[in-house]
């Protein structure tokens, strides 16, 4: 058996000739039912005028095009980069907070972690925005108003939320980092502080950047509910387009999911580029000090 084939089967017993056969038998089953049902819709949808060129041919109109998809895209990017910074600052600032010496500050940043996390993220953007809008704090007392005011709320929203999910997961980063990182610090004279900032951040985020970039991905998809408060991410402004021409209201719905995927896709390769290069980083140094240590057995 070849190691690719040894690996595969580390969680469960290799299947025998009767359990190969049950398993070739129930996926050609569970291909045709999922054919079956896949030609079924298609023709449903057909003769709905699903794929009518008209139907396409109005929300890929080179105007709303102009008009509609590209704002919604760079909204949506927008909306993306300042929720991220948001959760990073937040998630590095109470990730740490859960590993402080000092025990109010370990409270009230797992009071947050464990608040926010559980929270819907919907939830969270609609009673904030809403709550703002009886209290008319940023209207009245900033002066924002319309796509500014929605873009700070799930800004918030999205901030708030996966600084929680990133925090725990800082948290879980410094516990796996070997204690004796942080003591050799201390043993060199750092304080704690410096300890935290200048020798474990470093590794942790070098460990964790896979993860967090993961997390990014979702916080790019989380966009999608600004449509609560009518901010004009791409949902929000697929459903204009569709209010627009009726009969193209699906078409348009599955353009602003093509799209999502388009940007979901191009980060989600970005997070294994990173994560190869993290592996080649780390696979450099180890194989080094193997060749030192069969260097010096030789000698």
């Amino acid at each position: 058996m070849s190691r690719r084939q040894q690996e595969s089967t580390v969680l469960f017993d290799a299947l025998g000739p009767r359990g190969r056969r049950n398993s070739a038998i129930a996926s050609l089953i569970s291909a045709v039912v999922i054919i079956a049902v896949l030609a079924f819709a298609a023709v449903q949808l057909n003769a709905e005028g699903f794929f009518e060129a008209s139907r396409w041919a109005n929300p890929l109109d080179v105007l709303v095009v102009k008009t509609t998809w590209i704002p919604a895209i760079l909204d949506t990017l927008l909306a993306f980069v300042l929720g991220s910074v948001v959760a990073l600052f937040l998630g590095v600032v109470f990730g740490f907070g859960r590993i402080s010496r000092f025990a109010l500050t370990r409270w009230a940043s797992t009071g947050y972690v464990q608040f926010f996390r559980s929270l819907p993220l919907v939830l969270l953007i609609w009673v904030t925005f809403t709550i703002d809008g009886r209290l008319g704090f940023t209207s009245e007392v900033l002066g924002w108003s319309g796509d500014t005011r929605r873009l700070t709320f799930l800004v918030l929203g999205l901030g708030i939320y996966n600084g929680a999910v990133l925090a725990e997961i800082l948290r879980a980063g410094v516990a796996a980092l070997p204690p004796g990182q942080a003591m050799a610090g201390h043993a060199v004279g750092l304080r704690h502080g410096q300890v935290q900032r200048l020798v474990v951040l470093p590794q942790v985020l070098r460990n964790m950047l896979p993860a967090v970039l993961a997390q990014l991905v979702i916080l790019l998809k989380d966009t999608s509910l600004g449509y609560v408060i009518t901010y004009p991410e791409l949902l929000h402004s697929a459903k204009i387009v569709g209010n627009d021409y009726g009969r193209s209201y699906l078409q348009a719905l599955i353009i602003a999911a093509l799209i999502y995927f388009v940007l979901a896709y191009a980060l989600s390769k970005l997070v294994v580029l990173v994560e190869r290069r993290l592996r080649k980083k780390t696979a450099a140094p180890a194989r080094a000090v193997q060749q030192i240590e069969t260097s010096a057995v030789a000698e």
